[in-house]
């Protein structure tokens, strides 16, 4: 009996207008969400972008080293 009434819960889901308060709510959840992902792949960027920085300097400065000694 638990299944049919699931059943008839998820049919008249796909086939009643969500209300617009609903819209809202479910539109904020998928903002919420696509802010996290991508607030996520800032951060990350953010370190591969330090690491490059630091990794040129080093390379400059043995570059120069370089130089020097020849």
């Amino acid at each position: 009996m638990n299944h049919l009434k699931n059943v008839w819960a998820w049919f008249t889901n796909h086939w009643v207008m969500p209300t617009p308060a609903e819209l809202i709510a479910e539109e904020l959840i998928q903002a919420q969400r696509t802010k996290l992902r991508h607030q996520s792949s800032m951060e990350y960027h953010t370190a591969l972008v330090a690491y490059n920085v630091a990794r040129i300097k080093r390379l400059r400065q043995l570059t120069a080293k370089t130089e020097v000694v020849e």
